[in-house]
């Protein structure tokens, strides 16, 4: 059985994994993550994660119970996740290598169904024979020139963005998806490429192959915003998933890169061209489900006039959170056309107005509408004044939204706001975890401004 530095060391990278210890460390880590994470879902909602909702978490019949995880839940079981996704792919590229198969066969762990196949058929593989010499690197070996160094980084750097764009080109515009290959796999593959193609020509530290790797990085995020593409907020936004999975890749590349006898460029060109799987996968999954986000606050004003202040309010003159001057949509009025179900409520945001179809009219208990038109979800920054993300276009939909309004003793009033949203974007934990917290915040700028006026006109 593999120790813990094997796992998670970087010296052990070099160091071959033969197939009984693959699958061995393989079955105990799936054991292990399935009862963590049924543990941690079951303890902060109640919900049974069964074993089949583990190991295809992406369709809709898992969608329901992941769209009610709460955002601290979704944050730990990312990070968590991310550390098995570490695992898994530097224990499935030295399988690889052991058992004598191109290593750029770990792409497939980032694609939903392939990642079981992959897993299994490294678990059967013998060792090769070639693979029980010693085989020292090529930095133990070869100290090439500054010219040949200086040409290994820019075409490193050149083939990790290249990598990038061709993914994100045919994820996002072809397919019209943001799927995990958009958010998991393309860094992952853009790390790997580009310390691949740098290390082939000249090898060097692994330090400086990931940033390399990082250089790619910000040349297709430079590139993006260059050709109008994406905005600098919504590119921030990914830093987060894709820096941790670009340097995983970069280990990876460096790895395969870095052999005595590196495998066939021609025939690794040919796997890589199998990774379009992973988007196709990604376009065919079910839309998720809606999920619900709610924030509360206590007005010291009974339910009847703070009702006044929820069909419609005045202007919000509080300066907005530092969230929102990065440009993101927050609320700043709202309006109503008519009383009762059927009557029509405009929130207007920076960006423009929400219409809001009254659905339920329960005077002073309950205000709940359905959402008809809404504004895009922020202005980007960028040099241009459109950016063409398709993302800004319908991945990122409310759809509908309630005031409750709960008496309390001493003439107070509990105020509840709730939007339900469907965000089509993948890992759906890192994603949601975002859109969360942006809207509490859009939520506490509307409440605070309700309360605020409640309780100023009951002075």
């Amino acid at each position: 059985m593999a120790s813990l530095s094997d796992l998670f060391t970087l010296s052990a990278l070099e160091r071959p994994v033969d197939r009984r210890t693959y699958f061995n460390v393989g079955v105990s880590l799936m054991v292990l993550k399935y009862t963590v994470d049924a543990a941690a879902i079951w303890w902060t909602t109640g919900i049974t994660w069964t074993p089949i909702d583990y190991l295809v978490p992406l369709y809709s019949f898992t969608g329901v119970k992941i769209a009610r995880f709460p955002t601290a839940l979704n944050v730990f079981l990312l990070c968590w996740a991310l550390l098995f996704i570490w695992i898994g792919v530097t224990m499935s590229a030295r399988r690889a290598l052991d058992a004598g198969i191109l290593p750029w066969i770990v792409v497939f762990f980032f694609i939903p169904f392939l990642n079981y196949l992959l897993m299994l058929s490294l678990a059967a593989v013998p060792t090769a024979w070639v693979t029980r010499r010693d085989l020292p690197s090529y930095t133990e070996q070869v100290v090439p020139d500054t010219r040949r160094r200086t040409q290994s980084t820019v075409l490193g750097i050149l083939a990790g963005a290249g990598t990038g764009v061709v993914m994100a080109t045919f994820a996002v515009m072809a397919l019209r998806t943001y799927g995990g290959t958009v958010f998991l796999l393309t860094p992952f593959l853009m790390g790997a490429v580009s310390a691949f193609v740098a290390n082939t020509i000249a090898p060097r530290e692994r330090s400086e192959t990931v940033m390399i790797g990082m250089a790619g990085l910000g040349l297709i995020g430079g590139t993006f915003i260059l050709f109008a593409l994406e905005g600098v907020i919504c590119l921030a936004m990914a830093v987060p998933l894709a820096v941790p999975l670009q340097i995983m890749g970069s280990f990876v590349g460096h790895l395969i890169g870095t052999r005595q006898s590196p495998p066939a460029t021609t025939i690794s060109m040919v796997l890589l061209l199998l990774v379009p799987a992973g988007p196709a996968v990604d376009a065919s999954l079910p839309a998720p489900a809606p999920r619900i986000v709610m924030t509360s606050i206590e007005v010291n004003a009974p339910p009847e006039e703070v009702w006044t202040h929820v069909v419609s309010f005045t202007d919000i003159t509080t300066a907005p959170g530092w969230q929102f001057r990065t440009g993101l949509a927050y609320p700043r009025r709202a309006r109503i056309d008519g009383t009762g179900a059927g009557a029509i409520r405009h929130c207007e945001f920076t960006t423009g107005a929400f219409v809001e179809p009254i659905t339920v009219w329960e005077e002073p208990r309950r205000l709940a509408f359905d959402v008809a038109a809404q504004p895009p979800p922020l202005h980007e920054w960028s040099p241009y004044s459109r950016v063409y993300a398709p993302h800004l276009d319908g991945f990122f939909r409310t759809t509908h939204g309630e005031f409750r309004l709960i008496p309390l003793e001493g003439g107070r009033t509990r105020l509840e706001g709730r939007t339900w949203y469907v965000l089509r974007m993948q890992p759906a934990m890192y994603w949601n975890t975002i859109a969360d917290s942006i809207l509490h915040a859009i939520h506490q700028r509307v409440l605070e401004h309700v309360k605020d006026g409640a309780e100023h006109a009951r002075r």
